[in-house]
């Protein structure tokens, strides 16, 4: 499955943590933010078409934090109709979380759904 995951840039050690296992698993990263430049204007349109490629958005927002630029790539997802999975309870104040596409996880769950062991 094609991965797309979000989370805050101060937090890009646990994503590539999680891209880690996830490959591991067999699954593919559709983009590798952590890898890029923060605010770059190339690194803007690639998070998009990063989203826009995925099968599935995982987003990392497990402590209450301004996690503004996940807010888009939600947005991008639930125009394309793309699944999201979120760990955490620090989009609980956005009211797109409880959107029909949002499906809150465990970070257990969400190994065990994607066959990440």
């Amino acid at each position: 499955m094609r991965l797309y995951i979000a989370t805050k840039w101060e937090m890009r050690q646990e994503a590539e943590a999680f891209a880690h296992l996830a490959i591991r698993a067999g699954h593919t990263i559709t983009y590798r933010w952590w890898e890029a430049e923060q605010d770059s204007s190339v690194q803007v349109s690639l998070d998009a078409v990063g989203v826009m490629q995925a099968d599935m958005l995982v987003v990392l927002a497990e402590t209450n934090q301004a996690y503004k630029g996940v807010y888009v790539e939600m947005g991008i997802a639930i125009g394309r109709n793309i699944p999201i999975r979120l760990v955490g309870t620090g989009l609980d104040c956005c009211i797109f979380s409880k959107h029909p596409y949002v499906q809150h996880r465990t970070l257990a769950d969400l190994f065990v759904d994607l066959g990440i062991v």
